[in-house]
């Protein structure tokens, strides 16, 4: 083979692995981007859990300090929370007089159940006392 047919075949092939580099960096930088959103939704979830919780106690001091019977402890909805916290999270309660399909209780107990939101996520906690 001369010289004069194999000018340029460096250019090509330095070309080739560019883009081979190029894929391999957009790959990666692609699932570091998507980690990074699961990384943040994961504290907001435990915002919205402690939301959850913070509910939770409320209707226990509900109950036991002020006298609230269990079924007048359910208050707000997913569009209109029950009460917001300082930290812009909220939650909402659903309050259950007696053991159903929803809560497997044993029949001398009720069930709580609080729903925390924050910045989009919910997470539930349900209870059985």
């Amino acid at each position: 083979m001369s010289k004069k047919t194999e000018k340029g075949v460096s250019l090509y092939l330095i070309l080739l692995i560019m883009s081979v580099l190029l894929g391999v960096g957009l790959g990666t930088s692609a699932l570091l981007i998507r980690q990074i959103r699961m990384i943040k939704g994961v504290g907001d979830s435990v915002v919205a859990f402690y939301a959850a919780d913070s509910g939770i106690e409320k209707a226990i001091y509900a109950l036991y300090k002020v006298g609230v019977p269990i079924g007048d402890i359910t208050c707000g909805d997913s569009n209109s929370p029950c009460e917001s916290l300082s930290n812009g999270s909220s939650f909402f309660l659903v309050g259950f007089s007696a053991p159903t399909a929803d809560c497997p209780a044993p029949s001398e107990y009720f069930c709580i159940k609080s729903v925390g939101t924050y910045k989009g996520v919910r997470r539930a906690i349900e209870v059985a006392r």
